[in-house]
């Protein structure tokens, strides 16, 4: 066991994991109906092997993820959370995938949304709590101050629920990150598809507790570990997301990207 772990995970064994498994590929729960997968719990449970304890994964909804870790009821939250300037004022974050925003539309994409300007005058629906919203409320700003018609954004505490609105004709447009609007709209049976170039860019991270430099330097390590045996990489190409890999983590590195957000 690795001790480079704050000494109360080193006592339990065990490393617990916040996630919020309605985000495919991320993290959503099995064919069987109970047990959580996807990239961000593959990579959870690699990271936890490489320092020598086990995993436990505690399904919670986004929006309370940062207020669980200052809570301490988790050690740390994976599940595509993205690092932003702003989070970082609560949390800070171990980035371990850099992406970059796209739309999922409608099958032919109806209300052409295909870039930030065709934003303007079109209504999106987003996950309540997710950068897709803080995204959509900065083009609206702009789209007004240009004299154009404000963004509608329609907020929903689930994925499906966002999705369901593009395919019953409510709304133009949700934002999501390059993999997981691909797999989306593999799954969606062709009834919704990506559209334009990715935006934004930016990485998801671990979050970890403001101010914990054990765990930090213990996740450093851990990643540093998978990346160098290979794991990492086949975790990635086994969700197909291989293009969003880093080659090395680093923490906060949210605020450097073009596409950060305050």
């Amino acid at each position: 066991m690795s001790t480079l772990l704050p000494e109360s995970v080193q006592e339990a064994g065990i490393l617990t994991i916040a996630t919020d498994a309605q985000l495919p590929p991320n993290n959503f729960v099995g064919p069987d109906g109970k047990t959580i997968i996807g990239v961000s719990v593959d990579m959870g449970n690699a990271v936890a092997k490489a320092l020598g304890v086990k995993a436990k994964f505690v399904n919670t909804k986004f929006a309370s993820l940062i207020t669980g870790l200052q809570a301490g009821r988790y050690d740390i939250a994976i599940s595509g959370v993205t690092d932003t300037a702003e989070r970082q004022k609560q949390v800070d974050f171990v980035d371990f995938i850099e992406s970059g925003q796209v739309f999922i539309v409608p099958k032919g994409n109806p209300g052409k949304v295909d870039s930030q300007d065709a934003m303007c005058g079109k209504t999106l629906s987003l996950v309540t709590g997710t950068i897709s919203v803080d995204l959509a409320e900065a083009q609206s700003a702009k789209c007004v101050q240009a004299g154009q018609g404000q963004v509608t954004i329609l907020k929903f505490p689930t994925v499906a629920d966002a999705l369901l609105q593009l395919t019953n004709g409510r709304a133009d447009a949700n934002i999501a990150n390059l993999g997981k609007a691909a797999y989306q709209s593999k799954e969606s049976g062709g009834k919704l598809e990506v559209a334009g170039k990715p935006f934004a860019t930016s990485y998801d991270a671990v979050a970890v507790k403001k101010g914990d430099k054990e765990m930090i330097a213990a996740l450093q390590y851990g990643f540093e570990q998978i990346i160098k045996d290979g794991t990492y990489q086949k975790i990635l190409e086994k969700w197909d997301v291989q293009d969003s890999a880093v080659d090395k983590v680093v923490v906060n590195g949210g605020d450097s990207l073009e596409g950060s957000t305050s």
